[in-house]
């Protein structure tokens, strides 16, 4: 079926149907402004700088024409649009991907020849992030080459064996452990931060959950501590 634009939601193409899905052109690739804010005051000339460097929700938005499907292959389709939390990939773009939270669609027109029209507007994470994830493998302390514009949140695989604290950094970021006996993970997305063994069990830990901003750093630093014989760092980096 028809490849051209085609969008493929939750892991189902559009050009996967049965019946010819055309998706007219992508909308606007933009940056969406940070949510800092300027506040004037009476008696201050200019403005304070009230920084916040998280963004918005983006919206995505395309106008889709379903070409003479049956009734049974168009709410097929439209059940798509009931997905929450998925990736959304567009053949426009070849290199990044879209994290949409959900979608909604306006009501289905249908033209005298049998030609449906419906407007898809996907409610989006503002960073478009890359396809591939970057793996980058340390057994001595160093440098994490950063990629893209936006903040990512890496996920840190850490092996070794100590009986007493020990700790690495990654940034400004330090992490202490009360020890390390067995392969920890420590995943940094926001929404599902967590920090356990190998094997799923909690452990004693001081620091914060880490982030990297790819608009402001190039690298950032990486120091294994006592004890520590591996991090590996996998990030989805993208584009603010």
């Amino acid at each position: 079926m028809i490849r051209q634009n085609a969008l493929t939601i939750g892991g189902v193409s559009t050009a996967s149907f049965p019946f010819k899905i055309i998706v007219e052109d992508s909308p606007s690739i933009t940056v969406n402004e940070s949510k800092t804010l300027l506040i004037e005051h009476q008696g201050l000339t200019g403005a304070v700088l009230q920084t916040n460097p998280h963004r918005g929700v983006m919206e995505l938005s395309y106008q889709l024409y379903l070409v003479k499907p049956s009734e049974e292959q168009l709410y097929s389709f439209l059940k798509l649009f009931l997905k929450e939390g998925f990736w959304m990939e567009t053949a426009s773009f070849t290199t990044i991907r879209f994290w949409c939270y959900k979608a909604h669609h306006s009501p289905v027109q249908k033209d005298k020849l049998g030609v449906y029209e419906t407007k898809v507007t996907f409610l989006c994470h503002p960073t478009k992030w890359f396809k591939r994830t970057d793996v980058q493998a340390f057994r001595t302390s160093g440098s994490l080459r950063c990629q893209g514009s936006a903040i990512s949140f890496p996920k840190i695989t850490i092996t070794g064996n100590s009986g007493g604290e020990t700790s690495f950094t990654v940034g400004d970021a330090v992490i202490r452990l009360e020890r390390l006996q067995e392969t920890l993970i420590m995943e940094n997305n926001p929404s599902q931060p967590s920090f356990r063994t190998q094997r799923g069990q909690p452990i004693k830990w001081a620091g914060d959950f880490i982030s990297i901003d790819a608009g402001k750093e190039d690298s950032v630093g990486v120091v294994l501590g006592t004890g520590v014989t591996s991090l590996t760092i996998e990030t989805n980096w993208g584009w603010a």
